[in-house]
C-alpha cells in the first residue's frame, strides 16, 4: 500500500479504536498494521545500510583482507529474510547483537581511559614545548563566569557550569570530592531506585572503577597501548616522551574511531534485521509499504552469490527509494504512539514482539531488549540503601585511587565532577570556585592549557 494511504488507514483505525468500534477486530488490525509498519521501515533502512557495509567488506576481501565473520552472519540473516524464512536465524542474530554491545562497552571504557590521559597531556604541553603564556586567573575566571550566565536557559547554564568544571584543575581533597558525590546521591532519596543505580553506575564507569567484561582480551592492540600509558611517570615527562605519547594518542584515537564507526553501522543493521524477524509472524501484506518490496529486491541482490554492487540497477533502486525511509517512519510514528496503551489487550506474543521492535527503533542502538515496561509500583531509593551503595562506590574509589598517580586521580575526579548535578549554592560560590581553581593551577603550563580550552568553549558555533 502507498505510504500516504497507509497513514490515512492508520488514522481511521485509531479513531475507531478510540470510539471502541469493533474492538476485537480492530485490535487485530492494529497488530498487523503496526507490525507491518515496523517491518517496512526496517527493510527500507536495512537495504541502504547493508549496501554501504557490503561495499566496504567485499572490497577488503577482494584486496586479500580477512573474511569478517560478523558481516557474513548478517548476510546469512538477510538471506533468510529474502528466502521467506526470517525467524530461522533470529537466535544467532541476537547473539551477534549481544557481542557488538559488549565490544562497544569495551571501546567506551578505552575511550574514557585515553581521554583522561589526554587531559593530563594537554596540561603539560605548553610547559614542555616552551609555549606558556601570561594568563590572569582573575580575568579568566570572570570570562568563564560571564560565559556560563550569558544564557537565560537554566539547563544551558547548568551544562556550561559542568563543562567548565570538567576543564578546571581539580584542587580539592578526596574528602571534599566524596562530600560532593554524597550530596549528589542524596538527591535521589525517595525517587526510583533504578534511576539512582543508573547514576552510580555511570559514575563508576566514567572513573573506570569497574571495567567491562573482556576489557583485557577484546582488543589486544589497545591493551598494549594502555599498558604503555600506565607505565608513564608524568612528573618527569620530557619533550621526546610527550611527543611520543601524543602520537600514540592520535594513533589509538583513529583505531577506536574506525572500530566504533563500523560497529555502530553493524548494530543498526542487526537491529533492523531483528525487527523484521520479530514482526514477521504478525505482518500483513495488505498493510506493507509498497517501497518495502523494492528494498527487499535490493537486499536479495546484495546477498546473492552473483552480486555486483557497481551495477546500474542499484542506482535505479535507490533513486526510487528516495524519501521512502522518512515516509515509512511517519507511518510508524502514527501507530507506535498508541502501542503502550493497547499492548495489554493484544496477543501476548505479538505485544512482546512489538515492544522489542519499539526498543530497537529507539535513539539508543544498544537498548536492553529484556527491559520491561515500567510498572506502577517502582522500588524507592531509601536512605539506608543509598548509604550502602555510596559506601561501595567510595570503597571502589579508594582502591582505584591507591594505584594512580596524582595526575591520573585528578583527571578522573574532573570527569566525575562534570557528571554530577551542579553542586554550588549561589552565583558567588561558582565565581569563587572558578577563581580558586585557576589561582591554584600547578604552573603556567596548566594555566595556559586551561585558558585555551575554556576560551575555545566560548567561541560561537560555526
Amino acid at each position: 500500500m502507498e505510504a500516504k494511504k497507509l497513514r490515512k488507514e492508520a488514522k481511521i483505525l485509531l479513531t475507531d479504536l478510540a470510539a471502541d468500534r469493533n474492538r476485537e477486530d480492530n485490535l487485530k488490525k492494529y497488530t498487523e498494521m503496526t507490525a507491518s509498519a515496523f517491518s517496512s521501515y526496517a527493510r527500507i533502512k536495512l537495504s541502504m545500510n547493508l549496501f554501504t557495509l557490503s561495499e566496504t567488506e567485499l572490497e577488503k576481501e577482494a584486496e586479500g583482507g580477512e573474511r569478517n565473520e560478523d558481516y557474513w552472519i548478517v548476510r546469512n540473516a538477510v538471506k533468510s529474510i529474502t528466502d521467506g524464512v526470517p525467524t530461522e536465524t533470529m537466535r544467532i542474530t541476537k547473539e551477534l547483537r549481544d557481542l557488538i554491545t559488549a565490544r562497544m562497552k569495551v571501546l567506551t571504557a578505552y575511550t574514557d581511559f585515553f581521554e583522561q590521559h589526554e587531559y593530563i597531556l594537554n596540561r603539560k604541553e605548553a610547559g614542555i614545548l616552551g609555549q606558556t603564556e601570561e594568563v590572569s586567573p582573575e580575568q579568566l575566571a570572570e570570562e568563564a563566569f560571564s560565559y556560563v550566565f550569558s544564557d537565560q536557559d537554566k539547563m544551558v547554564v547548568n551544562t556550561r557550569i559542568q563543562s567548565v568544571v570538567e576543564q578546571l584543575p581539580v584542587r580539592m581533597t578526596k574528602q571534599r570530592f566524596y562530600d560532593i558525590l554524597s550530596e549528589a546521591i542524596a538527591l535521589y532519596k525517595g525517587g526510583e531506585l533504578s534511576v539512582a543505580k543508573d547514576f552510580i553506575h555511570s559514575i563508576s564507569d566514567a572513573a573506570l572503577l569497574t571495567l567491562p567484561e573482556g576489557f583485557d582480551e577484546t582488543y589486544p592492540e589497545l591493551k598494549s597501548i594502555r599498558n604503555f600509558f600506565d607505565s608513564v611517570t608524568y612528573k618527569d615527562l620530557d619533550e621526546a616522551e610527550y611527543l611520543h605519547l601524543n602520537d600514540e594518542l592520535d594513533r589509538v584515537t583513529e583505531v577506536m574511531e574506525e572500530k566504533a564507526t563500523r560497529d555502530l553501522l553493524l548494530q543498526e543493521i542487526v537491529n533492523d534485521i531483528l525487527i523484521v524477524q520479530l514482526t514477521a509472524p504478525f505482518i500483513s501484506k495488505e498493510y506493507t509499504d509498497d517501497r518495502a518490496a523494492t528494498a527487499e529486491e535490493v537486499l536479495g541482490m546484495i546477498v546473492s552469490d552473483k552480486a555486483d554492487l557497481s551495477a546500474e540497477q542499484f542506482d535505479r533502486w535507490f533513486l526510487s527509494l528516495e524519501g521512502a525511509q522518512e515516509e515509512a517512519y511517519e507511518t510508524l510514528l502514527a501507530l507506535e504512539g498508541s502501542l503502550e496503551a493497547f499492548s495489554p489487550e493484544l496477543d501476548e506474543a505479538a505485544a512482546d514482539a512489538l515492544r522489542q521492535a519499539d526498543l530497537l527503533t529507539s535513539t539508543s542502538l544498544f537498548m536492553d531488549l529484556d527491559r520491561k515496561e515500567i510498572t506502577v509500583v517502582e522500588e524507592k531509593a531509601e536512605e539506608s540503601v543509598l548509604e550502602e551503595m555510596k559506601k561501595t562506590l567510595f570503597a571502589q574509589f579508594d582502591e582505584t585511587f591507591s594505584k594512580l598517580s596524582k595526575e591520573e586521580k585528578r583527571s578522573r575526579m574532573a570527569k566525575v565532577l562534570s557528571m554530577v548535578p551542579v553542586f554550588f549554592n549561589s552565583r558567588d560560590e561558582i565565581r569563587e570556585y572558578f577563581l580558586y581553581a585557576l589561582e591554584n593551577c600547578r604552573d603556567d603550563s596548566e594555566l595556559t592549557a586551561v585558558s585555551h580550552i575554556i576560551r575555545s568553549m566560548m567561541l560561537p558555533e560555526a
